[in-house]
């Protein structure tokens, strides 16, 4: 690398920023219905108008108590089944896991500029993938067929590192496995937690923002560098 390039790596968010949502309300629908026929087949007594308040934020309240055997989605589907009274075999709950994801994602897409964008910047600069997930296997699995794990120095993601964005651990994490300072990289996030986290770990966040109505937009008196497009990113890297 040039010594005298300031931005030595850029770390990368995944959803919302190399991944584009498009109807997540399909998303959600078809999420909900694998896991629903899951409880079902496995005891359920509840219709399902009955189940969907069961469900209602599952990926937003706090995560259940760490236990090293099982990723952060597993303990969160245990602790459905212990609100409703189903016990569920861990292989049938990963097998049902893997499909609720699988459908989920029909919705959710890689940029078609992400490969390009990614092979550009790797030519001078190393990349990281830091990603709040609660299963980090589906995350690896995807890169890979995407064939975009080897661009990357190192892949974060918070089912695995056991913290997630703002937290600065998760940051720090992946300077460290870079051999960077926070002062030589940036990082690339279309959320809150992206923007805040980044800062609080003494990196320049870039925001990318797509427009979209139900997401976190930053205020206009943040001092964020904000972008519309990743490729956009090429054009202000220093």
């Amino acid at each position: 690398m040039r010594k005298d390039m300031k931005t030595r790596g850029v770390l990368f968010d995944l959803y919302g920023t190399l991944m584009v949502y498009g109807d997540m309300e399909t998303a959600w629908e078809a999420w909900y219905g694998v896991i629903y026929d899951l409880f079902l087949i496995n005891g359920l007594a509840l219709s399902s108008e009955e189940f969907r308040p069961h469900c209602c934020g599952f990926f937003e309240k706090p995560e259940p108590a760490e236990n090293d055997e099982l990723s952060v989605v597993e303990r969160r589907l245990q602790r459905l089944a212990g609100e409703v009274g189903v016990v569920i075999p861990r292989e049938k709950a990963i097998s049902a896991i893997e499909r609720s994801i699988d459908v989920w994602h029909d919705q959710v897409l890689l940029d078609p500029t992400a490969p390009e964008v990614l092979r550009k910047i790797r030519i001078k600069r190393s990349l990281a993938l830091v990603s709040n997930f609660d299963y980090a296997p589906y995350v690896h699995n995807l890169l890979a067929k995407w064939k975009l794990d080897h661009l990357f120095d190192t892949i974060l993601v918070s089912d695995a590192v056991g913290v997630k964005k703002p937290h600065p651990g998760i940051f720090n994490q992946a300077l460290c496995e870079m051999g960077l300072s926070a002062a030589q990289a940036i990082h690339v996030g279309d959320s809150q937690e992206d923007i805040e986290g980044a800062a609080g770990a003494g990196i320049r966040p870039v925001w990318i923002d797509r427009h979209r109505k139900d997401r976190w937009r930053a205020r206009q008196i943040n001092d964020v560098t904000r972008i519309t497009s990743l490729g956009q990113l090429l054009e202000i890297l220093d």
